[in-house]
C-alpha cells in the first residue's frame, strides 16, 4: 500500500473525513448535500470534513493543517499513522489543474507565512453551519479576517499564487470535493 509520506509535495491538497468530534459535526451538517451530489449514493460517515496542504519547512514535508487552537504544521509521517490506524480516512490527494509546480510551491509558501501559526477561525464554524442549512448568501467571508479555517486556508493559498480555485468567499472540504468532481482538482491518489 503506498504512503502518504511517499507521494506528498508541496502544494498538494488534502481533503479527508476524520473521526474528531468537529469532523461529525461537519459531516452532519454536510452529509445531504454529499449524498445528493453523489447521485443519492452514499453515507454521510464519507463526506469530507477537513481540508490541508503539503508544505515544505526546513527542507523537510508537512501538512499545514487549520486546527483548533492553532493553525499548525503536522509531519507526514504523522499522516500515515493516522490512516493507518483509521483516524484520518478518505483521504484524498489532489492539485490544482491550472497551477504550474511553481504556483503550488507557492501557494504552499503563503500558507506558511500567512496561516501556520494563527488561531484557528472557530467563529466561522456557526456561519458555515448556518451557510450548509441555507446557502452561501452572504458575500464577506465567514469568520475574523485574522485567524482561518481550514478550506480558507487553501483558498487564500492559491488566491495569492494567481490560481482561483474555490470561486466562492466560503469553501469547505464538500467545496473541495465538487472541484474534484468538476476537474478543477486533479485526484492524485485515494488513501
Amino acid at each position: 500500500m503506498t504512503k502518504f509520506s511517499e507521494i506528498a509535495q508541496p502544494g498538494m491538497i488534502l481533503n479527508m473525513s476524520t473521526r474528531t468530534t468537529l469532523g461529525w459535526l461537519i459531516r452532519a451538517a454536510l452529509g445531504k448535500a454529499f449524498i445528493e451530489i453523489n447521485g443519492g449514493v452514499g453515507d454521510k460517515k464519507d463526506c469530507p470534513n477537513h481540508d490541508a496542504i503539503v508544505v515544505e519547512y526546513g527542507g523537510r514535508l508537512f501538512v499545514g493543517d487549520a486546527v483548533w487552537p492553532r493553525c499548525t504544521l503536522t509531519p507526514v509521517k504523522k499522516y500515515d499513522e493516522w490512516l493507518r490506524n483509521g483516524e484520518v480516512y478518505n483521504l484524498r490527494l489532489l492539485r490544482v489543474r491550472k497551477a504550474t509546480t511553481l504556483q503550488h510551491r507557492q501557494a504552499a509558501q503563503w500558507w506558511l507565512g500567512n496561516v501556520n501559526g494563527k488561531p484557528y477561525d472557530a467563529y466561522a464554524f456557526p456561519r458555515l453551519l448556518w451557510k450548509a442549512t441555507v446557502g452561501d448568501w452572504l458575500p464577506c467571508a465567514a469568520g475574523m479576517e485574522w485567524a482561518w479555517y481550514c478550506s480558507e486556508g487553501i483558498k487564500g493559498a492559491f488566491d495569492n499564487a494567481g490560481i482561483e480555485v474555490y470561486n466562492k468567499n466560503n469553501p469547505t472540504p464538500l467545496t473541495t470535493y465538487k472541484r474534484m468532481l468538476s476537474g478543477e482538482l486533479d485526484y492524485v491518489a485515494k488513501l
